[in-house]
């Protein structure tokens, strides 16, 4: 199995979309899309992770994933969250973020503040805390066909949602954004042949989220998933092969510090600062936070490595890329055409 690294500059593609929206939304009114996209590559990495282990090993180490999930979400944010404790903010919104129920207390009306952000944080920690039972229980024969019945099931549930719940709900509910989620799982198992189009992908995210039709106001603001999440599935195909131009040195760094980065900008952006100010502030707040935050509670992670595994897994400390999305643990993934 090997490493791509076009998934990281896809991960900073996605980073550069969500910033964009957060900066001005009236310019990048469907930005927001790169969340779509997290989603949906999340879904993918963590399957193909899962889906390795337990075709080689018969099962899945549920301890080590969630330890490892842990140690991936939780120091950074815990470093921005006391930061923003020092310097007076409120309790009720810090634990919110650090318990992972931060989109269903922005469905109940809390004003999260700058930690409004963190409602996609929480919908991926209850992905981690779920889908591995799922692939640990389903045999490796029904794999795909479950997995797509449950990505189907999701998907219609989205859109009888859009008609009967509430758009906040739709918007920021772990259950909605499932669809994006299992629509990446589902590309993990299934692993179909080169699509023709698919380099078309992303400059087709990038121009449509230009579209005020798809931005918060649209008409199509909430149905417009749908074409972000197909989009987002030929956008990691595409990278899959990957090409060159989304493995330049910037991109992959951009895509190592991702996780910082969507941290740190939300609260930078709330400051009283110019953005020539914030947006550099932004990085270095990220890029100090992979290296002195991120990193080392992951080199920690590999110790608790069950031994019987060591001979099996290609080390994650061969690499300092530990992630390949926004929050989850590196695996190496194979090209479908390997």
């Amino acid at each position: 199995m090997k490493r791509i690294p076009a998934l990281d500059g896809l991960r900073a593609v996605a980073i550069a979309m969500v910033i964009a929206y957060h900066i001005d939304p009236t310019i990048v009114p469907a930005g927001y899309w790169g969340v779509v996209l997290f989603f949906v590559l999340s879904g993918y990495l963590i399957t193909r992770l899962l889906t390795s282990e337990f075709d080689r090993s018969g099962r899945v180490d549920l301890g080590f994933f969630y330890l490892k999930r842990g140690l991936r979400l939780f120091p950074g944010l815990i470093v921005l969250c006391l930061a923003l404790l020092a310097i007076g903010f409120g309790w009720a919104e810090v634990s919110a973020a650090l318990g992972h129920y931060a989109n269903y207390a922005r469905i109940a009306g809390l004003d999260l503040g700058v930690l409004t952000h963190t409602w996609f944080l929480a919908v991926m920690a209850h992905f981690y805390l779920l889908w591995p039972l799922v692939i640990a229980a389903v045999p490796a024969d029904y794999r795909q066909r479950v997995v797509g019945l449950l990505a189907l099931a999701a998907i219609i549930w989205r859109v009888v949602a859009i008609e009967t719940v509430s758009p906040g709900w739709v918007y920021n509910a772990t259950d909605t954004n499932a669809a994006a989620l299992l629509a990446g799982c589902y590309l993990g198992v299934a692993r179909p042949r080169t699509w023709r189009f698919a380099g078309w992908s992303i400059p087709a995210l990038l121009l449509l989220m230009l579209f005020p039709v798809f931005g918060e106001e649209g008409v199509m603001f909430l149905w417009g998933d749908f074409v972000a999440v197909a989009l987002s599935v030929a956008a990691i195909h595409y990278a899959v092969s990957g090409p060159a131009w989304l493995e330049t040195g910037p991109l992959l760094w951009l895509g190592e510090i991702s996780y910082g980065l969507y941290l740190w900008h939300y609260v930078l952006l709330e400051t009283p600062f110019e953005l020539w100010v914030t947006l550099p502030l932004s990085v270095a707040a990220a890029a100090a936070s992979w290296y002195f935050v991120e990193k080392p509670p992951l080199r920690l992670a590999n110790r608790f490595r069950p031994a019987k595994r060591k001979g099996e897994l290609l080390s994650d400390t061969r690499s300092d890329r530990d992630s390949q999305e926004l929050v989850a643990g590196s695996p190496r993934v194979s090209s479908p055409n390997s």
